[in-house]
């Protein structure tokens, strides 16, 4: 049977197990248990005094160094990956310069992560079924086995199995990315298994994170080499580096301040406990800079967990710890108060912390809001949810009228801002207790080896990346998972349970050849998904802001046939469509008013349009929930009407009440009612179903401007005034809604009878 845990924890490889003759497969012989133990015993030193050297590697097979470099190139690469790279100049037509995909930061990550993942475990899966080797093995294994079985049976029962397995574009935490989770922790476990090795892959994880801490800070300076647009979502001067929001950046920070100070107290080398230092010191600047509250509790908590771990060692401290120390601690005073004298209250530390608990305004207020949606909707399905990652479609439904009075009409939200909530919500409230239940026992695991009393400094990097993933479970309770940060949680996690881990060596199987074939064919069909998935991002990209010589629908449809399960691309393709719709009729009023027949035109903007109407309904079958496809059909079919047939406003109010159903409180689609309501004949009709839009998003004024022309053909000059009166309050400057006021003013004083209200 399986061995116990070593007895030595954290130092070094655990000694092999005596397995049972009833474990699957054949095991070693009494000699090469032997050889294998001494093997082990000369595995347990002492820390090495570099992270990357000879200790590190020393007893690693040819397969396992192919795990051991994916391994780092994860840990290096996912933080970095983006697709902007504009800088270096690349021009295309018209002298644009585009980045390599439409999504230029997390579907990079995804690609990365999962292509390093695939790569060793297919590494891992040759080894064991076709040689055999060792399987360590730790007490969550079946836990996180039977919380990946729960997240897959959600998948089926989502309201978008696609987007349950997949992801939804641009957050990509479906079953997929879970699995990939899970193979990072699988692997860390099997190959981080002593204390040179964990240095070695926190070292790595260190260069790319003072890259990324590097270029957050040089955003906060105003030094951006990328042009990343003039209209950012959010304010300027605020570091997102390559994980393209700050909400996403603070949360990643979180992990190297951790492992950083972890990684200098515990260096010998002082070459080495210099850079240690000097990222931590860039990295605090990153993360104060972000404005992230969330992350700033998360990061405070990370720290003061370093705190008693250091207190525990008791490292020795030199000029070098209490130099950078001192200039951390300086430095961010600085930033903290430079920033107080800011206006802008979100990039003001001490604003930002005090509307921690303002609860009735600003984001605190919609971000209760969005947490109400998601209880809501844990009420309506709390067994099995909705399905992962599918909160976006979700929200219409749940979310409550103030949220769109507050956030406006065009917000939607596609993740609660807090972390539970969302799991709940999407994969019920049994995978959220599988899911932290193997947080808290792996840092319940991983604690004696952490925190222990007097073993000197060798456990203060595992204290580091315990450290980390506590900081940063708690930062997810106001802030986004994403896939780019969250496999840095599964990577700590394995780390600080690793040294628990128990052994056991294997012969290959019999039937080895046969599975480990099957296993490595089906991750190369993986690998070969995982390229064809960024592929199409790419085509989608071009299809968007396509060259001289290139067809956007084309791009689009590429980009669809690549990856037929993302609604968005399919929505693009609609909106493509709708573009030439317009080209052909400005052609045909061309060709009537030159005195050209114009029905070569008409025909052309009659099948495009049937194409854009095809492709919506079409999308609205892979995600029926998805408000804004509605939106877009009913639009669509108040052009056919107005263009080709009346008899197209009767199908533009049956999709709007569809639409109605899927998002109650969506102004925009009942917007869309009204006009084929209007356009029908039926003027009452609309202003009924206008006027219970008007309260929706008081900013929304296009329902304003539509109720008072509505009026004004009512002959309800007084209240079509007081519109155009509110109108200009919005835009005082608006010289068209004036001049309306002014006609309508005029039309009151010609007719006394119009400014009653009927």
């Amino acid at each position: 049977m399986a061995s116990s845990p070593s007895s030595k924890g954290a130092s070094g490889a655990q000694p092999p197990a005596k397995a049972s003759p009833k474990k699957a497969g054949k095991t070693q012989s009494r000699a090469a248990q032997s050889v294998a133990a001494k093997a082990a015993a000369r595995a347990q030193v002492k820390p090495a005094r570099t992270a990357s050297g000879p200790a590190a590697t020393a007893g690693m097979s040819g397969t396992d160094r192919i795990i051991w470099i994916c391994l780092h190139l994860l840990v290096f690469l996912v933080p970095v990956a983006m697709s902007n790279f504009n800088w270096l100049g690349r021009l295309v037509a018209g002298g644009q310069m585009l980045p390599l995909t439409y999504d230029q930061f997390d579907i990079v990550k995804v690609f990365v992560m999962r292509a390093c993942a695939l790569g060793g475990l297919a590494a891992w899966s040759f080894q064991f079924f076709f040689k055999g080797g060792k399987l360590r093995r730790t007490k969550l294994d079946w836990l996180i086995v039977g919380f990946l079985g729960w997240v897959l049976v959600t998948s089926f029962t989502s309201i978008s199995p696609a987007t349950a397995i997949f992801g939804k574009y641009r957050r990509f935490e479906g079953f997929f990315s879970f699995v990939t989770y899970a193979i990072v922790y699988f692997l860390v476990v099997q190959i981080v298994d002593r204390p040179s090795r964990i240095r070695s892959i926190a070292r790595t994880f260190m260069f790319s994170s003072i890259i990324v801490a590097g270029y957050g800070v040089l955003q906060y300076l105003g030094l951006d080499p990328i042009s990343w647009g003039a209209n950012l979502p959010f304010e300027a001067n605020r570091g997102f580096s390559t994980f393209g929001n700050p909400d996403l950046l603070g949360g990643f920070l979180i992990f190297p301040l951790a492992i950083s100070v972890s990684l200098a107290l515990s260096e010998p080398m002082k070459r080495w406990r210099i850079f240690y230092w000097a990222t931590f010191l860039v990295t605090v600047a990153a993360w104060i800079t972000a404005y992230v509250r969330g992350a700033w509790l998360g990061g405070a908590l990370a720290l003061l967990v370093m705190l008693v771990a250091a207190i525990l060692a008791r490292p020795r401290l030199n000029a070098v710890d209490w130099s950078f120390a001192g200039l951390a601690g300086v430095g961010g005073a600085a930033l903290v108060a430079r920033s107080l004298s800011n206006a802008n209250p979100i990039l003001n530390v001490g604003q930002r912390l005090a509307s921690i608990f303002k609860f009735s305004e600003g984001s605190a207020l919609t971000r209760f809001e969005i947490w109400q949606a998601a209880i809501n909707a844990i009420k309506a399905r709390p067994i099995f949810g909705f399905g992962a990652d599918t909160f976006r479609l979700v929200f219409p439904k749940y979310k409550p009228l103030a949220y769109v009075k507050d956030a406006g009409y065009l917000s939607v939200a596609d993740n609660v801002h807090d972390y539970p909530l969302q799991l709940m919500a999407g994969i019920g409230i049994i995978g959220f207790l599988l899911l932290y239940g193997m947080f808290g026992w792996a840092l319940w695991l991983g604690a004696p080896n952490a925190f222990a009393r007097g073993k000197g400094t060798e456990r203060l990097v595992i204290a580091g990346f315990w450290a980390a993933a506590i900081g940063y479970i708690l930062h997810l309770f106001t802030g986004l998972s994403v896939t780019g940060s969250t496999v840095f949680l599964w990577l700590s996690l394995a780390i600080v349970v690793s040294p628990t881990a128990r052994e056991e060596e294997h012969q290959a199987p019999a039937w080895g050849a046969i599975v480990g074939t099957l296993l490595i064919a089906a991750l190369s069909l993986g690998f070969v998904g995982n390229i064809v998935f960024i592929s199409a991002d790419n085509f989608f990209l071009r299809g968007q802001f396509p060259s001289a010589s290139e067809d956007a629908i084309s791009l689009t449809k590429t980009a669809i046939a690549l990856n037929p399960y993302n609604d968005i691309y399919r929505s693009m393709l609609g909106k493509a469509y709708e573009g030439q719709i317009a080209g052909w009729m400005t052609q045909a009023n061309t060709d009537q008013q030159a005195g050209k027949d114009p029905t070569t035109a008409l025909d052309q903007a009659k099948g495009a349009f049937t194409l854009a109407e095809d492709t919506y309904k079409q999308t609205i079958s892979i995600v029926p929930t998805e408000y804004d496809n509605y939106l877009f059909l009913a639009a669509l079919y108040n052009q056919g009407g107005s263009y080709f047939d009346p008899t197209y406003f009767g199908k533009a109010i049956e999709i709007a009440d569809k639409g109605i159903e899927v998002e109650p409180f969506g102004p925009g689609v009942r917007l869309q009612k009204a006009v084929a309501q209007a356009s029908n004949g039926d003027s009452a009709g609309a202003i009924t179903t206008i006027e219970a839009t008007l309260n929706m998003d008081p900013n929304y004024t296009d329902v304003h401007l539509f109720y008072a022309q509505l009026l004004t053909r009512a002959g309800r000059f007084a209240d079509a005034a007081a519109q155009y009166t509110y109108l200009l309050k919005l835009e005082p400057g608006n010289t068209a809604w004036s001049d309306a006021l002014k006609a309508v003013e005029a039309s009151m004083s010609a007719s006394p009878s119009g400014t009653t209200t009927p």
